[in-house]
């Protein structure tokens, strides 16, 4: 395209101003509103892996399972070659941490209330030491024996201070009942943290809490130099242990046809499931994994596996967003469908008002035609002038919308609410990218050069002397 097209183009967005206004607000506006939705989409989408990583403990979870004389699969298993195996994968692994995590009833005083009690190995961790924001007490304090990281909700509800006891009553992994205590060593900002209210202890004291002999776990937390990288991470640590002849299965649910039926811990399951480090109690019937790797192949539908016996599942964050990353696509699904309707009524828009700039501009067509100007010529200005259009105004709202998407993350939001996982320190993430924005830009400026092309082609097909024996 000819720099003199693109003069006489810019000429003519200027000759109406207020007609230009008006389309180019309309394209802006479709600009700006796409543009905030992949932004924020996009930043809720970071939020969910980073508060679920936080939640589940890793960005990808082994979890074993062994099963007992009654033939049930308990969340529990004690061979130390699997940690091996998993840290031996590379795959930008940072850290192999073994971890347990039981529902557990936290009494202080006459005041109780029901909450996740995760075990975590201190001298290993870096999640929660690079993730958390201690409100009071220091990490330095929870080195000390039976001592509790505490979320600062809860605290509050109780009335809790650092160095308080409180009683500890959960079910151990043979189904029995425990009581236990511990001090409070710490408190953390469980808004900054999505509004987790997980307690965290020592992972050896949880252990023997659950009855857990000394070299047995519940799961093993891989945490990576990049969350990216869980989906590989996984797959090499699925071909690595199935090599060694270990049974395996992906995914963060326990299975079509799992029952609990008659389990003292009928229903605990779920929370392995449902994507945190799997519950103490966690017992599901051995058809759960029918179809998982080896084992589905070999025991046939109606056999158990024999005592002692143990499969591994394998999750990554992604896998445990569940149902939050599909409400996040179907916000980004019903973004794309606004958007689309504002681009077809400003594409409606320009291609009517394009037709009327035909008629006003016959007698000036055919001038042009008159001094030298072919068809190609004509149809290319069209053209020009809808580019100029439609891209500068897609520019004006994409620009706009980095204000806009800042200012909005500004405003504080209640993380303990529905879409808490999705926040960040209790804000809405602005994060869109180069490639969502360049993407907007050239997708806006497409509709625009399909809105304007029938009335650029009927503008070429304009014969001069018709035009200015009509217009005269």
């Amino acid at each position: 395209m000819r720099l003199i097209h693109l003069k006489l183009a810019a000429r003519n967005v200027r000759r109406q101003p207020h007609r230009t206004i008006a389309l180019g607000g309309a394209v802006a506006f479709s600009a700006l509103v796409m543009a905030l939705i992949s932004g924020f989409v996009n930043g809720m989408d970071l939020a969910v892996q980073d508060n679920v990583t936080l939640y589940s403990g890793g960005h990808v979870l082994v979890s074993g399972y062994t099963a007992s004389w009654s033939g049930r699969l308990q969340n529990r298993f004690a061979d130390d070659a699997v940690a091996n195996i998993v840290e031996g994968t590379g795959g930008g692994i940072r850290t192999v941490s073994p971890l347990a995590q039981s529902r557990a009833t936290v009494v202080f005083g006459t005041r109780e209330i029901q909450l996740t009690l995760r075990g975590v190995d201190w001298s290993k961790d870096q999640l929660y030491h690079d993730s958390l924001i201690l409100t009071r007490g220091d990490w330095k304090g929870l080195e000390g024996a039976r001592t509790m990281l505490m979320s600062a909700q809860t605290a509050d509800r109780f009335g809790l201070a650092v160095g308080d006891q409180v009683v500890v009553r959960l079910t151990t992994a043979s189904g029995q009942q425990n009581v236990t205590d511990y001090k409070v060593a710490a408190i953390y900002d469980d808004g900054a943290a999505g509004g987790m209210n997980t307690a965290f202890v020592a992972f050896g004291d949880l252990a023997a809490d659950l009855n857990m002999k000394s070299n047995e776990q519940q799961a093993i937390a891989v945490f990576l130099k990049n969350s990216t990288d869980a989906e590989k991470a996984a797959q090499s640590i699925v071909a690595a242990l199935s090599a060694k002849g270990f049974t395996v299965s992906r995914g963060s649910s326990t299975g079509a046809g799992a029952s609990n039926a008659g389990s003292p811990n009928a229903g605990s399951s779920d929370a392995a499931a449902s994507g945190a480090a799997a519950t103490q109690d966690s017992s599901i019937t051995a058809p759960a994994f029918q179809g998982a790797g080896a084992w589905g192949a070999q025991q046939g539908a109606n056999r158990r596996l024999a005592p002692g016996t143990a499969v591994y599942r394998i999750s990554t964050v992604q896998e445990l967003a569940g149902e939050i990353g599909s409400a996040l696509g179907s916000i980004r699904w019903i973004g794309y469908a606004v958007f689309l309707l504002m681009l077809i009524v400003s594409a409606t828009g320009i291609s009517n008002s394009y037709r009327m700039v035909l008629l006003e501009r016959t007698k000036e067509i055919g001038m042009l035609r008159c001094i030298g100007y072919k068809k190609k010529d004509v149809f290319s200005s069209f053209i020009a002038e809808g580019i100029l259009l439609a891209g500068g105004a897609a520019l004006v709202g994409i620009l706009l919308a980095l204000p806009i998407g800042f200012g909005i993350g500004l405003i504080p939001f209640n993380p303990h609410g529905d879409f808490g996982a999705a926040l960040v320190r209790g804000h809405l993430r602005f994060a869109p990218t180069a490639g969502q924005l360049l993407l907007i830009l050239v997708f806006v400026t497409i509709v625009a050069i399909a809105a304007v092309f029938l009335p650029a082609r009927k503008a070429a097909e304009v014969v001069p002397v018709e035009a200015l024996r009509k217009t005269a």
